[in-house]
């Protein structure tokens, strides 16, 4: 017999340690070079409150900040386009060729393989080559080696089943020293400490959604955990977290870091620069697979 017993709980803590959908950081271009800050804001002009781009604007602005300092050329694809990065992208390198991935479960079977589609916002507008295949199921239509930097941002959280195929796909296609940048949210970051420490799941955003659309996060990594996968997948760089959803919350990590606890890598999202050095390692990493 299991028996059930009541427990009061402050029910609110629930709902207020919970990201706020369209919460945004206080100063989106904190940290931003003077050229991205103008593209990006410019583009993200139109976005209103509350609407995804706007809820990701400081994230879209330091990715794009973040691609300067490569200094990308020739190819370019990114996966699960947002507009913004490959817009902003052609903006601030004109030289480089941008493809795109595109993926709509409504797409017809005649739409499914390649497509022209025209990526508009903020007055520019991009005709780019698309692929709309389902990223951790069907192989992307292009010859190994074609491109030298791939762009994967806020993609890899939301694979459902096999998001090692993903990268192996990433690695294929990637030119030798070809380099990847990727983007997702930090399950340990100090929001989600401070949830932890008031009894309430770390997840950012891992709530079902009432209409039935399936668009939430099915695992949320740690630097350690991406680390580990992308070695994995053949990758070898530089990985560490950023605050670039909202401002951060200082006090449960800094009492824990009083205590002894090496809290290092808190930011809400973690990004990683990496480069292809061989061919994939392990297909299935136990650190993500059963």
């Amino acid at each position: 017999m299991v028996c059930f017993v009541s427990v009061s709980y402050d029910t609110s803590a629930c709902v207020t340690s919970k990201r706020r959908i369209g919460a945004v950081r206080s100063n989106p271009y904190r940290g931003v070079s003077g050229p991205v800050a103008e593209v990006a804001g410019r583009l993200l002009s139109s976005a209103g409150p509350g609407t995804y781009l706007k809820s990701h604007e400081a994230r879209l602005a330091r990715t794009l900040d973040v691609l300067c300092d490569m200094r990308p050329s020739g190819r370019v694809l990114e996966l699960g386009t947002s507009e913004v990065i490959a817009l902003g992208l052609k903006e601030l390198f004109p030289a480089v060729t941008i493809d795109v991935t595109v993926f709509d479960e409504s797409d017809s079977k005649d739409e499914i393989g390649e497509k022209t589609v025209m990526l508009s916002l903020g007055g520019r507008s991009l005709e780019a080559h698309a692929f709309v295949v389902d990223l951790e199921r069907e192989p992307l239509p292009v010859a190994d080696e074609t491109y030298d930097v791939v762009i994967c941002c806020e993609v890899v959280e939301h694979m459902e089943t096999d998001p090692m195929y993903m990268l192996a796909e990433v690695n294929r296609v990637l030119k030798p020293n070809g380099r990847l940048l990727l983007t997702t949210p930090n399950a340990v970051s100090s929001r989600g400490i401070a949830k932890v420490v008031r009894e309430v799941e770390p997840y950012f955003f891992m709530q079902y959604n009432k209409n039935g659309n399936y668009h939430r996060h099915n695992y949320e990594y740690s630097v350690l955990t991406l680390t580990t996968v992308l070695v994995a997948a053949g990758f070898s760089g530089k990985v560490w977290t950023e605050d670039l959803f909202e401002d951060p919350l200082h006090d449960d990590v800094d009492k824990l870091r009083t205590l002894g606890y090496e809290l290092k890598n808190v930011g809400d999202n973690i990004i990683a620069v990496a480069t292809k050095i061989g061919e994939v390692v392990n297909r299935y990493p136990e650190c993500i697979y059963a």
